[in-house]
């Protein structure tokens, strides 16, 4: 072959290459420096309604003009500074901060779902989420969540220590059947962690005892709901007590 025809063969399919890599260098180059348009906030959560609102988000990323965001060269927004400011709002679970090649950057929240509310006497009130902690309340929405009060609660900063185990995991079974989720509406811990349950129906109190043998104790709740107070009546009894093992003491 003519080595003129060789080297026509391959100069346009260089040229091209050299032409694409200008342009991916460009478009890098521009995507770079490339300054943020807007700030998109997204919460999830399995909530009815948000416990944390947007505002509050943008409040925290942009607490004035000069540290916002909005308006700076991506290359000078710290992304993981972002997240770590947002996720010390105790009601966020989760948070993410990405861009798109519009110039707008998202910052995606996932919010936690409380399983219930410590009613402290002395301070706020707290929800407490499925790991145990404790993370104040939300001032835009209640949940309907089991109620937890006591002197349990006096000294303790959340539900994480092997000694609050057993009430954590009362706590789990109640919300995972509907029954009980229904009919259960406060804890009452005492500071030995012995538990009086407050029912929706009826004026009686359950007296639960350690939250242990969790599964044995609600079979004779159940005893106690079907076969007695349909026969005795809903008004006879104050109290029913489940603590000690095959018996139901009814008063």
């Amino acid at each position: 072959m003519n080595p003129l025809r060789k080297i026509k063969k391959w100069i346009w399919p260089t040229v091209l290459a050299i032409v694409l890599l200008l342009i991916v260098i460009y478009a890098e180059n521009v995507h770079h420096h490339q300054k943020c348009k807007k700030i998109n906030v997204r919460i999830e959560g399995a909530n009815e309604s948000k416990l944390v609102t947007a505002n509050e988000i943008l409040a925290i990323v942009s607490p004035n003009v000069v540290d916002s965001p909005e308006g700076k060269p991506f290359d000078k927004i710290d992304f993981k500074k972002i997240e770590k400011k947002v996720s010390l709002n105790k009601l966020v679970k989760s948070c993410q901060v990405h861009r798109d090649l519009s110039g707008e950057m998202t910052i995606d929240i996932v919010e936690h779902t409380p399983l219930a509310r410590v009613l402290f006497n002395k301070s706020s009130d707290s929800y407490v989420t499925e790991k145990g902690d404790f993370i104040g309340i939300s001032q835009h929405f209640t949940p309907r969540v089991l109620l937890l009060s006591g002197g349990y609660f006096e000294k303790i900063q959340n539900l994480k220590e092997i000694k609050s185990k057993p009430i954590l995991e009362l706590i789990n079974a109640i919300n995972e059947d509907t029954f009980w989720k229904a009919q259960i509406t406060q804890l009452i811990v005492e500071k030995d962690g012995g538990i009086t349950m407050v029912p929706e129906l009826g004026n009686h109190v359950i007296e639960f005892g350690m939250g242990i043998d969790i599964e044995a104790k609600f079979k004779k709740i159940k005893i106690f709901y079907k076969d007695i107070l349909p026969v005795k009546g809903w008004d006879t009894y104050h109290k029913v007590s489940v603590k000690y093992r095959n018996q139901i003491i009814c008063e």
